[in-house]
């Protein structure tokens, strides 16, 4: 049995863990962090479309924003191209805390990357890319229809 997919698995939810942990102290979750470093690369965007590329529902992105925003650390308007959607940006305060929140992570990356060779280092990332590649944008196989 080849082992890399839990291996992948288990060493995903621990470093989720360890970014839950550094974040409990700003009180923000993992999803809420990511959001805020999404919004600091650019001026603005659709709820649905940071919902898209972070790969979150649209209540649960919903339930995020709404949450940063009682926070102060994003603001919502109506989008002016359709009234129907919602653009967010983030607030000086949420720039702020996110600056903060990218100290953090980069404690948690050294960590994470303690005792590794700069060499194995590159060639893991090189083998994380080609799986993550291999695994895009792959169609579930046809079921043959019994007869």
């Amino acid at each position: 049995m080849n082992s890399i997919g839990l291996m992948l698995y288990e060493t995903a939810a621990m470093l989720k863990r360890e970014f839950e942990r550094s974040a409990r102290p700003y009180k923000l979750t993992l999803l809420q962090w990511r959001v805020l470093a999404s919004l600091a690369e650019r001026d603005s965007v659709t709820q649905t479309d940071l919902g898209a590329e972070l790969k979150a529902g649209a209540m649960t992105i919903s339930d995020v924003i709404e949450r940063l925003e009682l926070a102060g650390l994003v603001t919502r308007e109506t989008d002016p191209a359709d009234n129907r959607a919602k653009r967010v940006c983030i607030t000086p305060k949420g720039a702020a805390l996110r600056l903060e929140m990218r100290a953090v992570a980069e404690r948690v990356y050294a960590r994470t990357l303690e005792g590794i060779d700069p060499a194995d280092h590159a060639a893991t990332e090189r083998v994380l890319t080609r799986i993550a590649e291999n695994l895009q944008d792959r169609k579930a196989p046809k079921k043959e229809l019994k007869r």
